[in-house]
C-alpha cells in the first residue's frame, strides 16, 4: 500500500504542528483512520464523496476545524490531495 500527501497537505500539516500541536494530532490520527479504512477497502463512517466518480472523499477531524481530502481511485494507494484548516481570526 502506497500513500502520499500533495505539496499542500503537507504545508499545511508543518504549519499545524508549530502552531497548533492538539490540532496536528487529531489529524494525524484521522489520517492514519482514513489510511486504515482504504486498505481495508472501504471509507470511515462520514466520509463524503467530492467528484462524479467516488474517487475523492473528504472527512472532517473530529472536534477540530479541519477538512481532510484524499484520492481513494486507486485500490492500492491513497493520496491525500487537501487539507483545510480553518484557523480562528486573531
Amino acid at each position: 500500500m502506497n500513500h502520499g500527501l500533495s505539496e499542500q497537505a503537507a504545508a499545511v500539516l508543518a504549519a499545524m504542528s508549530a502552531g497548533a500541536p492538539g490540532t496536528f494530532t487529531a489529524t494525524v490520527r484521522t489520517l492514519t483512520a482514513i489510511t486504515a479504512a482504504h486498505e481495508r477497502g472501504t471509507v470511515p463512517s462520514g466520509a463524503s464523496p467530492v467528484d462524479q466518480w467516488g474517487d475523492v472523499f473528504d472527512l472532517d477531524v473530529p472536534g477540530r476545524p479541519v477538512l481532510v481530502e484524499w484520492f481513494a481511485g486507486d485500490p492500492e494507494s491513497v493520496t491525500f490531495t487537501r487539507i483545510t484548516w480553518l484557523e480562528a481570526a486573531p
